[in-house]
């Protein structure tokens, strides 16, 4: 019962920081009918709802915590999500979304032949429904831009 509600008052903490962050955010123009505020402060604000329900309404449960295999696994995602981030405009989405899948796929035990196949065909297919259908203009990178 403590781990849960350590866990949702670091949610509340770091969505209360996120949505006094995110109300900050303008845009010099228009390019959208709402603007880049609303879904971030509406995610955040159902982060911080939902965070007060598990510290006030959470079962008494009993917490497992992961053996190290797992906490190897998780520190290898949260680092290549970081290194998606750095990379994401100089490298494109392509390359990078295919290197974050393959990375993602590998951590979840899927071989190396079919975790190459699915990054490369769900990364291009991404980017052509972002670019293309629904027009959002996503980094190329210099590589291919």
């Amino acid at each position: 019962m403590i781990s849960t509600r350590i866990l949702a008052s670091i949610l509340i903490v770091l969505s209360l920081a996120g949505i006094y962050i995110g109300w900050g955010i303008t845009t010099p123009f228009s390019y959208e009918p709402l603007g880049p505020r609303p879904f971030p402060i509406g995610t955040l604000i159902l982060l911080t709802f939902c965070s007060f329900l598990l510290f006030f309404f959470a079962e008494d449960t009993n917490v497992k915590w992961p053996d190290t295999k797992l906490l190897k696994k998780l520190v290898a995602l949260v680092l290549s999500f970081f290194i998606f981030a750095f990379c994401f405009e100089y490298l494109g989405f392509i390359i990078c979304s295919g290197l974050l899948m393959f990375v993602m796929a590998l951590l979840f035990g899927t071989n190396i032949i079919k975790a190459l196949i699915f990054s490369a065909l769900a990364s291009v297919i991404l980017y052509y429904c972002f670019d293309d259908l629904l027009q959002i203009t996503l980094p190329s990178g210099y590589i291919f831009g």
